[in-house]
């Protein structure tokens, strides 16, 4: 029999992280004919979407969500004199560099100067901007793991910088609003960690 397709590794990964697999195992030791020791083993393989998909480690994902949460919210950033925080918000931005891609969290911070992302350990902005220097703002989406996910593409000086919220329209509203004061900080400092 010729198979109608020839599968290779990349293809053969895809699939077991995308619909999983699930190993069920039932082994008993017997010695001339006495069961001496029985082991049963059930393991589940699949990216950790998948397994969230299929209600696994919901207790894990609660955790490590509530986890950060704390972690970000005992530290304030500091600002700068003049500068009055106007939202907040728990998201992510995305970092790519080299071999390295990945969503990095933290607390967005919008002022009335600038918008950045910052994190509690250690205590660093991940991602500044001045107002002044914000080209376009686009809502969008993306299939993430096979699920649309919303986000938010920032233009600043010719690079996007894609943004994720627990609420990308109302994070949205808030930086056009702090565009459409009449005192937006026109500095030249910009830092991008995408």
């Amino acid at each position: 029999m010729i198979p109608e397709r020839d599968y290779g590794l990349v293809d053969i990964l895809d699939r077991l992280l995308n619909k999983g697999v699930v190993l069920n195992a039932d082994l008993i030791i017997t010695v001339a004919g006495v069961p001496l020791i029985g082991l049963s083993l059930i393991a589940a393989l699949a990216s950790i979407e998948t397994m969230l998909d299929y209600g696994m480690l919901k207790a894990w994902d609660e955790e490590t969500r509530d986890w950060y949460k704390r972690q970000f919210m005992e530290t304030d950033p500091p600002l700068e004199e003049g500068e009055v925080e106007l939202y907040k918000t728990f998201g992510y931005i995305w970092y790519s560099q080299g071999l390295i891609s990945s969503w990095r969290p933290g607390f967005w911070h919008v002022t009335n100067k600038r918008i950045f992302l910052w994190r509690r350990e250690p205590e660093e902005a991940l991602f500044e901007v001045l107002l002044g220097k914000i080209g376009s703002i686009e809502a969008g989406s993306e299939i993430d793991f096979g699920k649309e996910r919303e986000e938010l593409n920032l233009e600043v000086e010719g690079r996007i910088a894609r943004i994720r919220s627990s609420d990308v329209s109302e994070f949205e509203d808030a930086i056009r609003k702090a565009l459409a004061s009449p005192d937006i900080a026109q500095g030249q400092s910009c830092q991008i960690g995408v």
